[in-house]
C-alpha cells in the first residue's frame, strides 16, 4: 500500500530498499500491476519482490525517471474480505 493511497504506482516500476543508494541502485523487484481500487478507497498494486513473503509490513520504494519517489509498504497478498465473508451475504 502506497504511503498517500490516491498515487498509483505505475507498473513496471522498478523498487529498490533504498532510493537514496549510490548508482546501480540494487532492485529488489518491480510492479506487475498497479490500480486505483473504488471498492478499497486506495491504490493497490502487486509485485515481484525478492523474498517478499518474509517482508511483510516492510517499507520499499519506486524511484521513478521524473526523480519522484513513491514508498509504499509490503502487505498480505489478501486485504480485503480476509475473512471470505462477502460472498455469504
Amino acid at each position: 500500500m502506497t504511503e498517500d493511497p490516491q498515487t498509483v504506482i505505475p507498473e513496471g516500476a522498478q523498487l529498490v530498499d533504498d532510493p537514496g543508494a549510490p548508482t546501480p541502485v540494487p532492485m529488489i523487484g518491480h510492479v506487475s500491476s498497479s490500480y486505483y481500487s473504488a471498492c478499497c478507497g486506495h491504490s493497490i498494486a502487486m509485485a515481484l519482490v525478492k523474498g517478499g513473503r518474509g517482508r511483510m509490513g516492510e517499507k520499499i520504494h519506486a524511484p521513478l525517471a521524473d526523480g519522484q519517489v513513491i514508498s509504499a509498504t509490503i502487505c498480505e497478498p489478501v486485504f480485503y474480505d480476509k475473512e471470505g465473508a462477502k460472498p455469504n451475504v
